[in-house]
């Protein structure tokens, strides 16, 4: 009996200390985001319960070894301790089994709500990646069809100019035939060209003349 005694009040000290640690990682897990630290707490927490437990089961038999012996025991004058010091063994068993099952349903349901709102977060996180894509290729799509558009204009005038270029390259051919098969019509054109220069000269050094007047007479 004191065998069984001595071994019960080492696992409630053990059990004690377990419960504890238990009431801590409560009070330290609370408002974790960090989703390492999620994922180590959660791993903490099922092998200290685990093992609290494991000891929860070792006490409860061990309380019932001693309660056969109590049972055994014929002798009267040691049976009002021997039940005083089992029923509070019992009652330690007891009181560390409700509050071991109160502390652990309180973190299991934390974990849970921790658990749901990361997998929101993982969702909403995914939508709106989704979204910004989606916008994203809209924007290409749009640069695209512009592109095609800014090329279709760019053929148009380089397909107009070479329509000019040709219409252009034909007349002076046109041109260069006439004047070869009409030599008058040549020496008209040249005279043309002559007079253009000469009338060109005369303007340019009338001007010339009036800024050189107008110079000196700002001057004086």
């Amino acid at each position: 009996m004191e065998d069984l005694q001595r071994k019960a009040r080492l696992l409630e000290n053990e059990i004690d200390m377990r419960l504890i640690s238990l009431n801590k990682f409560h009070i330290s897990n609370a408002g974790q985001t960090d989703i390492q630290s999620k994922s180590h707490s959660r791993r903490s927490f099922d092998s200290l319960t685990s093992e609290i437990e494991s000891k929860l089961s070792k006490l409860s038999e061990i309380n019932f070894q001693m309660q056969e012996c109590f049972d055994k025991d014929k002798s009267v004058f040691n049976k009002t301790p021997q039940q005083h010091i089992l029923r509070r063994h019992q009652d330690i068993l007891r009181d560390y089994s409700a509050e071991f099952r109160r502390t652990h349903e309180n973190i299991k349901n934390q974990l849970q709500r921790d658990e749901l709102m990361e997998m929101t977060s993982t969702v909403n996180n995914r939508c709106r990646t989704t979204d910004y894509l989606t916008r994203e290729n809209e924007s290409i799509s749009d640069c695209d069809r512009l592109l095609n558009d800014q090329i279709s204009i760019a053929m148009s005038v380089r397909e107009g100019l070479y329509s000019q270029s040709s219409g252009l390259g034909a007349i002076n051919k046109r041109v260069h035939q006439l004047t070869k098969k009409y030599p008058a019509l040549n020496n008209l054109m040249n005279k043309i060209r002559m007079k253009k220069r000469k009338d060109t000269l005369i303007l340019a050094a009338v001007i010339s003349s009036c800024l050189i007047f107008i110079f000196i007479y700002l001057m004086h």
